[in-house]
């Protein structure tokens, strides 16, 4: 092979390197760094130990962050593929120079990190580099102190000493390079981009600060991609300007986790039984989207589950990190020494004085920058008198030094944050003495509680970002159970429980106006004291509708959104339609839309920018929704182009209401497009009153023919017009069209109807040529307030004596008069009627139409619904209506809402539905019923054996009878006596 001309970055050249040998470098580097990432290091019960990284590896949530909203709370959530972290977008043709990529302590950074550069070494992704150097920020930081200056090709030789000809590389502007600097948060570099020197020559040695500054802003080595992981805390110590793209690690999804388990337990059983114990402690389920927190927890579930008669199963934070630190170290010692289950006291008592020093010097060392991770040298372990088997019995990890010294950090920042904790604890209950600087003295009433607030007011007025685990760990110590747990380590068995003034301490600051984090926060805290009121009392308030008063403020909301993922309780409806919600509040609570099979946002207005989040949530793997209410949100068609995506991969969502809002022809085509797809499962679709036309019919149409899953269209109070309709009715005579219910009501009643036409159009000869075809699957038809007259309803009743799958039928608010009503009667008298449920509100019954429709009860029997409401039916004509009534009689449902009853046909109530044997649902509201029918209402509810539901609201009953009604379901249970609350509080 040739030589290969290498142009100098800063203007010259250097020495030449062939292709043969870039070839041969490229395959010794991707070798070395394969060995080196194959194996991830496994902390556990039995020590430490090298897994295969196959072996542990379970994929993280990783999304897009917006820097202009660079908010996980709010921030709208863009999933992103492990491998397409650096891949350009459509719309960006080039690739990305600097990504950064945040996430709390124990997420999965660096084992993200190793992954992919693993993935790189074997082939599997990012081909396009022709070099990754991996550089963790706490070895650039020890580089710091031993040479103050440094060039980039003997950073890279430093860290990689069999890169040859590292100069000829870094200068060549054809290789790709990509520089992985893991752990921002951990290095002490002081990175200042407003006064670090520019550096372009490759060669030029400077500090590590300088040279990782000119790396991101592209001063050297131009053409290199930059990838940073860090902590949120210390994220904003590089400008946005710089930063080409930001992407946060989520952790595991819900699937993610119970696959963490079954891969780390090599027995099917156990395994099952680990996942059964945390899904029924809702917490520690949410709290295993940690990856770090999901391997403590199976270290001890592994020891608990797999003692014979032990039970204590972990059920808080400070539970199982306490429980960690027992099983490490009494199991260790029985592995070791063979000494008895019964001997844990004994030897958790011989290690009390080392637990107690290595929390001294974590609480010290962290007490500087609770963010940083601390670093022990084996001096500083020996002047402490800290054992070192207690440190490397699975609490630290090592950290080799190029002079030979073995360093130890925590293996992650919570087991730091805990040992900081435990020693606060162990301090004053062994030593009577307070970490924060004060002292006991006699008769002093200082408490434990009283520490705890010095320690929160500390982390609160910290200008970095505090130990968020370090106090929920505090809070957790403060127990009765915690010193139990721990008594091995406690020279006082007779320690007090604080945790009531603690709770009570937390529950006053959660009163003030504090920010959402903070809130959270705080019931997080709460939580660990296993006091769960503050929840309690936001799911009472969220069942019984209490929030409704007034406007729930972004911290009631996440509160509530914490509440509703920690909690056992399996809500199936999330319904946030009664609620006042601010932007924010609605941002929180959708981003926990995935935990429901159903969501109700009726009148929330949440417009497009809610189904942005809404529709980025559904994308999930772990999304559980499949019924969504969406009407009135003052929706457009942007939010149907977010919705047709989601209807395209997510095959659960089968319920969809769009009813009321804005999507105009451009919305609904959307829809359709979507519906067309064969991977669309949708069953039910409303798109009601959304000021559809003519134009949107063709693409109705083709819907209709070619979807195999939809069974109801609900086309209501939109003008579709005649032709628009004689399209859909065509595309309901395909053979292979699933549709069972079409709903074509309309608002405008007695005028202008569904086809956009006067009373008597032709638009209904579309609509009986339909019904008369063999194809048709209708089972359902709405078409109220349609104008419809009685030589319209002839035409109609002489389509259904040839039809014979149409079972609903909603003719109401038409003017069928007597004519129409009459034809109407004599078809539900003949066998071949097939309808089981009949609406006819407010159709202008009279007397003489009553008589006719009474001799249906003669010999009808498959109505089980009748709807009369808002027909003026009187005294007169309901005792007409049922004074034909056959005995086997199969009414069930009957309306008569609205009907002018008054006192005089309660005393006939019991003769009139004497021979509804059948009827389970009466709706009697909105009438003129006063408080002398009540007797005839209590015996004639009490002798109907069969009668479930009973509405009585809106009528002229006090406050005492209304309640002397419902007074009458503690006298049978499968009663239901419906008033309003007003009347039944008033």
């Amino acid at each position: 092979m040739g030589n290969k001309t290498v142009v100098n970055y800063f203007g010259g050249t250097t020495k030449k390197l062939t292709n043969a040998d870039l070839k041969n470098l490229k395959l010794i580097h991707k070798n070395k760094l394969r060995d080196e990432f194959q194996y991830i290091i496994d902390y556990g019960e039995k020590g430490r130990s090298s897994v295969l990284l196959s072996q542990r590896f379970v994929n993280v949530s990783i999304i897009e962050v917006d820097m202009s909203n660079d908010n996980p709370d709010e921030a709208s959530q863009k999933f992103i593929e492990l491998d397409h972290i650096f891949k350009p977008l459509p719309d960006l043709p080039k690739a990305f120079k600097t990504v950064v990529t945040k996430g709390i302590a124990g997420i999965g950074k660096t084992v993200l990190v190793q992954k992919l550069t693993y993935d790189w070494a074997t082939g599997a992704a990012l081909r396009e580099y022709d070099f990754i150097f991996r550089i963790p920020f706490r070895d650039l930081s020890l580089l710091s102190t031993e040479k103050n200056e440094i060039s980039l090709p003997d950073l890279v030789k430093w860290y990689y000493p069999h890169i040859k000809n590292c100069e000829s590389i870094l200068a060549n502007e054809s290789i790709r390079s990509m520089f992985i600097f893991d752990g921002l948060s951990d290095g002490e570099l002081n990175i200042d981009f407003n006064r670090s020197i520019v550096c372009r020559d490759v060669n030029t040695a400077v500090s590590p600060a300088t040279l990782l500054i000119n790396l991101i802003k592209g001063q050297l080595v131009p053409s290199a991609t930059i990838w940073i992981t860090t902590r949120p805390g210390t994220r904003n110590d590089i400008p946005d300007v710089y930063i080409t793209r930001m992407t946060e690690i989520n952790g595991f999804k819900d699937q993610d986790k119970e696959d963490y388990f079954r891969m780390r337990c090599k027995e099917n059983h156990l395994a099952e039984r680990m996942i059964q114990v945390v899904k029924k402690h809702r917490s520690l389920f949410f709290m295993c989207k940690v990856p770090a927190f999901c391997s403590t927890l199976f270290t001890v579930l592994e020891a608990v589950l797999s003692s014979a008669g032990n039970d204590e199963v972990p059920q808080t934070l400070t539970d199982v990190y306490s429980q960690f630190l027992i099983y490490l170290i009494v199991y260790q010692q029985e592995k070791h020494e063979h000494v008895k289950g019964g001997m844990r006291a004994y030897i958790l008592k011989s290690k009390r004085d080392s637990v107690f020093a290595l929390g001294k010097l974590t609480f010290e060392m962290s007490s500087k920058d609770s963010t940083q991770p601390v670093i022990f040298t084996e001096e500083e372990l020996k002047e402490n008198k800290i054992d070192l088997s207690l440190v490397c019995g699975g609490l630290c990890k090592e950290i080799s030094m190029n002079n030979g010294q073995t360093n130890y950090a925590f293996v992650h920042l919570a087991i730091q944050e805990y040992f900081a904790a435990l020693y606060i604890f162990l301090s004053f209950y062994n030593e009577k003495k307070n970490p924060y600087g004060k002292h006991f003295k006699l008769f002093d009433k200082l408490s434990y509680s009283e520490i705890y607030k010095e320690a929160f007011e500390n982390a609160v007025k910290g200008k970095k970002e505090c130990g968020e685990f370090f106090i929920r760990f505090l809070s957790g110590l403060g127990t009765k159970k915690s010193q139990e747990l721990l008594k091995g380590f406690l020279t006082d068995d007779k320690a007090k429980d604080d945790s009531k003034k603690i709770a009570k301490y937390l529950k006053k600051i959660l009163q003030m106006n504090i920010p959402p984090k903070q809130t959270i926060h705080i019931l997080h805290c709460l939580n660990e004291l296993n006091d769960i009121s503050a929840l309690n009392d936001i799911k009472a308030a969220f069942k019984s509708g209490t929030f409704t008063s007034g406007t729930l403020s972004p911290a009631q909301c996440s509160a509530l959104a914490l509440f509703l993922q920690m909690s056992e309780m399996n809500y199936q409806e999330l319904d946030l339609s009664v609620y006042k919600l601010p932007t924010a509040g609605i941002q929180r609570l959708l981003l926990i839309a995935n935990y429901f099979t159903e969501i109700k946002l009726s009148g929330a207005n949440i417009r497009d920018a809610g189904v942005k989040i809404l529709s980025d949530v559904m994308k999930s793997q772990d999304c559980k929704l499949q019924n969504l209410k969406l009407d009135g949100n003052n929706l457009t068609h942007k939010s149907c182009e977010q919705l047709a995506e989601i209807l395209n991969i997510n095959d659960n969502i089968i319920f969809l209401d769009l009813s009321d809002n804005n999507l105009q022809d451009n919305g609904i085509s959307s829809l359709c497009g979507a519906l067309e797809n064969e991977n669309c499962a949708l069953k039910i679709l409303r798109v009601c009153g959304n000021k559809l036309t003519p134009s949107c019919s063709e693409n109705l149409a083709s819907m209709i023919k070619t979807n195999k899953t939809l069974v109801e269209l609900n086309l209501s109070n939109n003008r579709i017009g005649e032709e628009g309709l004689k399209q859909v009715c065509e595309a309901l005579k395909t053979e292979n069209c699933k549709l069972q219910k079409l709903g074509l009501n309309s608002i405008f009643e007695f005028d202008f109807g569904i086809m956009g036409t006067y009373e008597d159009a032709p638009g209904i000869e579309n609509l009986c040529s339909l019904l008369k075809d063999k194809n048709c699957t209708l089972q359902s038809l709405g078409l109220a307030k349609n104008g419809l007259t009685g030589k319209s309803c002839s035409e109609l009743i002489s389509s259904l004596k040839i039809n014979q799958s149409l079972k609903e039928l909603d003719l109401s608010f038409n003017n069928l008069k007597n004519e129409g009503i009459d034809e109407l009667s004599t078809f539900l008298g003949e066998p071949s009627c097939k309808l089981y449920s009949l609406k006819m509100e407010n159709t202008k019954l009279t007397s003489d139409s009553c008589e006719k429709l009474s001799s249906v009860f003669k010999t009808n029997q498959t109505l089980t619904e009748l709807d009369l409401s808002m027909n003026e039916l009187g005294k007169k004509g309901l005792k007409i209506l049922f004074s034909q009534c056959a005995s086997d009689c199969k009414l069930q449902k009957l309306g008569l809402s609205k009907t002018g009853l008054t006192d005089i046909s309660s005393t006939d109530f019991k003769s009139t539905f004497a021979k509804l044997q059948m009827l389970m649902h009466l709706d009697l509201s909105h009438n003129k019923f006063t408080n002398k029918s009540i007797s005839s209402f209590q015996d004639f509810i009490l002798d109907s054996k069969t009668l479930r539901t009973i509405r009585v609201e809106k009528n002229h009953f006090t406050t005492d009878q209304y309640k002397n009604l419902v007074e009458l379901e503690k006298k049978r249970n499968d009663l239901r006596v419906i008033v309003s609350k007003m009347e039944k509080n008033q």
